[in-house]
């Protein structure tokens, strides 16, 4: 059975992130975006290794050192614990990629442990990135014993398979219960975003708890953090406990919940897990159909729908885009119960949201918009697309359409509540309205163009296109870099009136969309029709 899963999880993670193109492929212009695209990796892997060098110093300097790695641990947990649940319906319960497999002469369990083990990869380089830099940085100033680093390194082994666990066993939950209704894409999607939500309200009511409570003594604010720390996440004090003070136990009562978990789960999944996988691509069909009036929509609307209905049918597809209107939404309700203030001494971004408000509530749902991907989400399917009587202009503006539709009513109640909290004048008003707007425009433009020239069509699985394709890390640091520019004039240039940085940022976003959409992309038609 080992065989069976080294050779199952290899062929996983060749197909995710596309080695076997990258290697046996004789396009040199392919092999140079994969290297590009490997460059821009390195250069977001070394600014986050920067961001968590910073932080952990700034722990030490605090005399709290002894909580880096508790702390550490509990970010890559998260994080973790949200990318799992997130990918465990298209990673762990995909069907067609199942059904190829069980013909062959592999067991259930090494089809189900393969695909914990294509996650965990992917989740243990995201340990090693947060937590090796942390522990570079508490050797060299605390100087600790060689216990340190050998529980260091035993923990960032297996400090993914805790939250890889809870989260597929939410995962396997969502869909079980999804399963059971007749629009079962629509319930998985909702529940995800509801524990989504859950969970954010959560990290942010505790951010608020933590200020509320906050002394001027260093050591009341490590008990409290510690405390704090402790009721979210225990395993995180576990391994503080056993890298700082050297505790064994605690070592070992971490790998016991963490394996002990994983082994659990893994057999209780085993006997539904073929059953699962079927129902979560079963569709109903009706008996008493009647044939009714037909109606004649336009091209623009009936291209718009068909958007739609492919969008939420990919549960990947809907949580992962619409993670930006739902921060955007949040993070008004947060302004409404909160106030200004308080909002950005919870994000460490003080004097940052209140003075860039209208950009940074812009750039929340422009982050990744659903039109960074909608091409390459076709699949194998793009070239029905083109024998349409359509023009591109329309299959164009189809996509950006859905993107505006879907971001609309996150949008109107975001507005809603901001003028609620807020109360801003006539002028101020506007551009509340207006600014984030543009930028909803603006990224669904981008992010189209950016897949129309950096296209995927030959995924077998949908978290490829959606979670790592060019195209939607391009778009990501498109939209942000053009929010960064008038954030960092509003703050660093205080004399310039705000007004006039915000009418510029307008007028360029729009400017942009409007160049876009004047110049011709057609590397992905060349791309379809090639292939």
């Amino acid at each position: 059975m080992t065989r069976q899963i080294r050779l199952l999880t290899k062929l996983s993670l060749y197909n995710f992130f596309g080695l076997n193109e990258f290697r046996f492929t004789k396009d040199s212009k392919k092999k140079t975006r994969y290297y590009l695209f490997a460059l821009l990796w390195l250069l977001l892997l070394a600014m986050m290794g920067g961001y968590i060098c910073a932080l952990s110093y700034g722990l030490i300097y605090m005399d709290m050192g002894n909580l880096v790695p508790a702390v550490l641990v509990m970010c890559v947990s998260l994080v973790s614990f949200l990318f799992t649940m997130i990918k465990a319906e298209p990673v762990l319960f995909h069907k067609s990629s199942y059904e190829s497999q069980i013909a062959l002469p592999v067991t259930i369990r090494s089809i189900i442990v393969s695909r914990f083990l294509s996650m965990y990869f992917t989740n243990l380089l995201l340990g090693m990135l947060v937590m090796l830099p942390g522990m570079a940085v508490y050797g060299i100033l605390q100087h600790p014993g060689l216990t340190f680093y050998l529980y260091g390194v035993l923990s960032v082994l297996f400090l993914p398979l805790l939250p890889l666990t809870l989260a597929s066993m939410l995962g396997a939950l969502i869909a079980g219960i999804s399963s059971r209704w007749r629009r079962k894409n629509l319930v998985a999607i909702l529940l995800t975003l509801l524990l989504v939500s859950a969970i954010m309200a959560g990290s942010l009511r505790m951010g608020q708890l933590e200020e509320e409570q906050l002394v001027t003594a260093l050591q009341e604010i490590a008990l409290m953090l510690e405390t704090r720390v402790g009721r979210s996440y225990p395993p995180a004090l576990w391994v503080a406990d056993a890298m700082v003070q050297g505790n064994a136990d605690a070592m070992f009562l971490f790998l016991g919940v963490s394996i002990g978990a994983f082994l659990l789960f893994l057999e209780a999944l085993r006997p539904f897990y073929g059953k699962i996988c079927s129902l979560l691509s079963a569709r109903e069909a009706k008996g008493n159909y009647r044939m009714a009036q037909l109606k004649a929509n336009s091209v623009l609307k009936s291209l718009t729908e068909r958007e739609l209905r492919r969008y939420f049918s990919s549960t990947v597809y809907v949580t992962n885009t619409l993670m930006g209107p739902l921060l955007m939404l949040l993070m008004a309700a947060a302004i409404l119960f909160m106030g200004v203030e308080p909002v950005e001494s919870m994000l460490g971004m003080s004097g940052i949201v209140g003075k860039t408000l209208p950009v940074f509530m812009g750039l929340l749902p422009a982050m990744l918009p659903m039109t960074a991907c909608s091409i390459s989400m076709e699949g194998k399917q793009w070239w029905m697309l083109q024998t349409l009587p359509i023009t591109r202009t329309q299959m164009i503006w189809s996509k950006v359409s859905a993107n505006l539709l879907v971001s609309l009513p996150f949008y109107l109640l975001s507005e809603l509540l901001l003028f609620i909290a807020l109360r801003p004048d006539p002028i101020d008003l506007a551009w509340l309205l207006i600014i984030p707007m543009a930028y909803i425009l603006f990224s669904a433009r981008t992010g189209l163009a950016i897949n129309e020239k950096f296209p995927i069509f030959d995924w077998e699985n949908e978290v490829r296109p959606v979670k790592q394709g060019a195209a939607s890390l391009l778009t990501l640091l498109a939209t942000s870099l053009s929010a960064l520019a008038p954030m960092v004039v509003l703050i660093a240039c205080p004399t310039v009136p705000a007004h006039a940085v915000y009418a510029a940022t307008a007028c360029l976003l729009l400017l942009g969309t409007w160049i876009l959409d004047r110049i011709p992309h057609k590397s992905a038609l060349r791309r379809s029709r090639s292939s």
